[in-house]
């Protein structure tokens, strides 16, 4: 229920209309009273006033002033005019300041209470819609640290994300980095195994960890983790400076200024994770009692150097760490890293296989060609990346044809036999010939085997309709039959025949209409009823639309 503020200085008005209207009718639970504009403001204060009433014309502050007022200090207010003047004025300068109507005193009760159950109707829809948006606010703030993890994940698994939308994702998620800022990224092992914990105790030390590395590095960082395929967790490290604001060594003027700058930052970066790092797993091991290694690399810039700061500390957490657990703190530097070379789009999200299993052959082959160009464009000397990509694109191929229950060689034929002796990985020109081979018989494969599913889907339709003419039957009833979403189900029949449904059954309908009145004797009405139809008039304006004729005459016709 809302709360309504009536406002005018002739105090009778006002009385009047909070005793005679039946406000609870229209959804308003309390009615407050004030004489002047500087009254109504002080009603305003001390009550959650939803709808106001105010007069136009009162001394001091008049009602369009205390509109103003109102639309500048509580905005979800809605305002309602009185005006003893029927001028077009007040309305020009009511829709300025977002009032919602007004109304010409003396006010008839019905108009009032029109105006007013209008006004309630647009104050309810606006609270509903901001419950909603409050309620995914609140579902999104509750879940905030897995979906920022997720997003994470996504980055170190080399999916890619377009900038803006990338920018987007961070301020949604409250990730306090924008892009080309600095980074350092730091991974953390536990003494033990992840796959000794269950899935809740994984999440509890998980959290613990997330929480000790926050409080820890929180003077000189700010911290963004996830634990990622390997069960370490990943933690991407974003510097502040002394103020607390981001690190931006782009601040510095002039091109020796700023090589300086840099390196000062870097250093002063480098020391304090050096010593918050240490700090850290001793506060891990004194608080959780769980020994942890910390592998840490050096500063990158975000996203560009994201992937290859992770992927080189995967590597040297072997080099350096190996299977030994009790080693304390690493920073590697800069001169360790290694200059990996992968071919990216082979890996990148979504995979091929996936795109496979899901049959969306476009994306395959738009994949495909991603990675042809990239073999072109920077391996073409590499027999180890084009063998590498052969591979792997075999792979996804037996796989996705071993899971249909048949082998590739079967499917593909003596395009098999070439993949079996290696000749796609002779150039890129040999893997591509292949792959667009074998991408069309899967294709076509799998076009026949959706073909085969529509024309089955369309006979069962058809073969319902014939048996259940006299009940009427819907596109509906259809659907359910066969387990299909109405909207498919008409799609797939107009596809597949050229006509809809629902125009194959009057057409049927009509046929047994045709056939009854032709070779039966059976009344009007009868026929009617035996085709679907429990209205004869309707049966007959049908038919004569279809045949040209009424039933009758088409009876008189074919005797």
């Amino acid at each position: 229920m809302l709360q309504l503020l009536l406002v005018d200085d002739e105090m009778s008005v006002v009385d009047t209309l909070a005793a005679t209207i039946p406000w609870e009718s229209i959804g308003i639970g309390a009615v407050h009273k004030a004489y002047s504009g500087s009254e109504a403001i002080n009603m305003l204060n001390m009550h959650e006033i939803d709808i106001v009433i105010t007069d136009v014309q009162m001394p001091g502050m008049d009602g369009l002033e205390l509109a103003r007022h109102i639309y500048t200090y509580w905005k979800h207010v809605k305002c309602l005019l009185l005006t003893a003047h029927a001028d077009f004025e007040y309305a020009q300068q009511a829709i300025k300041h977002n009032i919602q109507g007004y109304m010409v005193k003396p006010v008839e009760d019905h108009s009032l209470i029109e105006q007013v159950a209008s006004v309630v109707e647009i104050v309810q829809e606006e609270r509903k819609n901001q419950y909603s948006i409050d309620r995914a606010m609140q579902a999104i703030r509750h879940h905030l640290p897995r979906l920022q993890a997720d997003l994470l994940n996504d980055l170190l698994s080399g999916k890619r994300m377009e900038s803006g939308r990338l920018e987007e994702q961070l301020r949604l998620l409250e990730i306090p980095l924008s892009l080309g800022r600095n980074i350092v990224m730091m991974l953390v092992r536990y003494k033990e195994q992840l796959s000794d914990y269950n899935s809740f105790e994984i999440s509890l030390m998980e959290y613990a960890i997330g929480n000790l590395a926050t409080e820890t590095f929180s003077e000189r960082f700010y911290t963004w983790y996830c634990r990622d395929v390997h069960e370490y967790l990943v933690f991407v490290l974003i510097p502040k400076d002394r103020d607390g604001a981001e690190f931006d060594k782009g601040n510095a003027h002039g091109v020796g200024e700023e090589a300086q700058a840099e390196g000062v930052a870097d250093e002063t970066i480098t020391h304090e994770l050096k010593r918050l790092a240490s700090q850290f797993q001793m506060n891990v091991q004194r608080y959780l009692n769980k020994p942890v290694s910390v592998l840490s690399g050096p500063i990158g810039s975000f996203p560009q150097d994201v992937l290859q700061m992770y992927n080189n500390l995967l590597l040297l957490f072997g080099k350096r760490f190996g299977s030994d657990k009790e080693l304390p703190v690493y920073i590697a530097g800069q001169n360790e890293l290694a200059g990996i070379s992968i071919l990216a789009s082979l890996y990148e999200p979504p995979q091929l296989v996936h795109l496979m299993e899901a049959g969306h052959w476009e994306a395959v082959a738009d994949k495909l060609e991603a990675i042809i160009h990239e073999l072109e464009t920077e391996w073409s000397e590499s027999s180890e990346q084009l063998t590498e990509a052969f591979f792997s694109i075999f792979s996804a191929f037996s796989y996705i044809a071993h899971k249909s229950g048949v082998s590739l060689a079967n499917v593909i034929g003596s395009e098999y036999g070439r993949g079996k002796e290696l000749q796609p990985t002779r150039t890129v020109r040999h893997l591509k010939d292949w792959t667009s081979s074998v991408l069309d018989t899967f294709r076509q494969n799998a076009m026949k085997e959706n073909r085969s599913a529509r024309t089955s889907a369309v006979k069962e339709a058809q073969k319902y309709v014939m048996m259940n003419l006299s009940s009427d039957p819907s596109v509906q009833m259809i659907s359910d039959m066969l387990g299909m979403h109405p909207a498919y189900l008409s799609r797939l029949y107009k596809l597949e025949t050229g006509e809809n449904i629902s125009e194959f059954i009057v057409r049927k309908k009509m046929d047994r209409a045709a056939q009854l009145l032709k070779g039966s004797t059976m009344k009007i009405y009868e026929i009617a009823i035996e085709v679907g139809y429990q209205n004869p008039n309707y049966f007959i304006k049908v038919f004569k639309k279809h045949y040209g004729a009424t039933p009758q005459e088409y009876r008189n016709q074919n005797r």
